[in-house]
């Protein structure tokens, strides 16, 4: 019985070497590598949707610190930075930074709010008439963007902040004429996007309406994101507050540009502006009966990653307030 007894304890002591020693070999043997755990270089930008008041010349903001779940950018210093030079694709680049691959939605943008990177104040402001700084007051330095972006497993990602100016600067007569908008609108000014994912529309438009000396700007939205509400002012008094992008049409060229737009379904709204009142000052005057030159509707166009759709359009008649 003994005999018996100590047999039973050698095979399950046995059985349980063995078990281990396939446990540990299977662990040797298996080279796979958890890619979410591995760090990618990643470059950020910055980049501007353009003001549509003409009579700004340009718009200046000074960034402090940049940073990504709380991490400042590699080798970024305080710089300040002409935002409204930055259309048109045209990007600056702020630092970099190494990110394992996931989703990141805690991205800060922290503006300087005494000096500029030369000492001198103000640290953020509008430039009107040639020469004369208006100063931007900011609710809150930190603007925590309402956007997140997808690192991937590859060292090619390129992070871009895009600034929608129409959104982050509304009219303020006790201000000069300017300022920065509310906290929340701030923070909804600025989106996030990686290049890797991204497309554009870009087009010529051909204006038969009777505002020949009006600019016109392009507003493009998510499918169905677009309400005819949109063309009034909220509560900050900012029209087109859901656009995803917008893109003053060239004068000259009558070109239009729609960059870094994720791959997603679009469509694209057109309206007016004109000095009316002779006071300097642009005003929305309506938006634009539009007509497309081709296959592609203006309010269904496919944007995929990598890729530019080409659009002709025929401003037609402006649909006045």
């Amino acid at each position: 019985m003994k005999t018996m007894k100590t047999k039973a304890i050698f095979i399950s002591t046995m059985t349980a070497i063995m078990a281990f020693l396939y446990v540990s070999c299977s662990e040797d043997d298996d080279t796979s590598v958890d890619v979410d755990a591995e760090n990618y270089n990643t470059e950020v930008y910055i980049t501007d949707a353009p003001i549509d008041n003409a009579e700004v010349d340009a718009v200046f903001i000074t960034v402090a610190d940049v940073q990504i779940d709380g991490q400042s950018l590699s080798g970024f210093e305080k710089t300040t930075i002409e935002l409204s030079a930055l259309t048109d694709g045209e990007t600056q680049l702020l630092g970099d930074l190494d990110l394992e691959a996931k989703e990141y939605d805690d991205i800060d943008l922290i503006l300087a709010t005494d000096s500029d990177v030369n000492g001198d104040s103000p640290a953020n402001y509008v430039v009107v008439d040639g020469s004369t700084k208006v100063a931007l007051e900011a609710p809150n330095a930190t603007i925590n963007i309402d956007s997140d972006v997808d690192v991937a497993a590859q060292d090619t990602n390129q992070i871009v902040l895009d600034v929608d100016l129409r959104k982050a600067i509304v009219a303020d007569e006790a201000n000069g004429g300017y300022n920065f908008s509310s906290e929340s609108q701030l923070n909804s000014s600025v989106r996030v996007v990686n290049t890797i994912s991204t497309g554009m529309i870009s087009g010529t438009v051909t204006n038969e309406t009777e505002t020949q000396d009006g600019v016109m700007v392009a507003y493009v939205y998510e499918l169905e994101d677009y309400t005819v509400a949109e063309s009034e002012e909220n509560t900050d008094g900012v029209r087109f507050a859901n656009s995803v992008s917008s893109s003053v049409v060239a004068e000259g060229t009558q070109d239009f540009t729609l960059h870094f737009l994720e791959a997603d379904t679009y469509e694209v709204h057109f309206a007016s502006y004109t000095d009316s009142n002779n006071d300097g000052m642009l005003a929305f005057e309506g938006m634009v009966d539009t007509e497309v030159d081709g296959s592609i509707a203006l309010d269904n166009i496919e944007v995929n990653a990598g890729a530019e759709v080409t659009l002709d359009i025929i401003l037609q008649s402006i649909l006045f307030l």
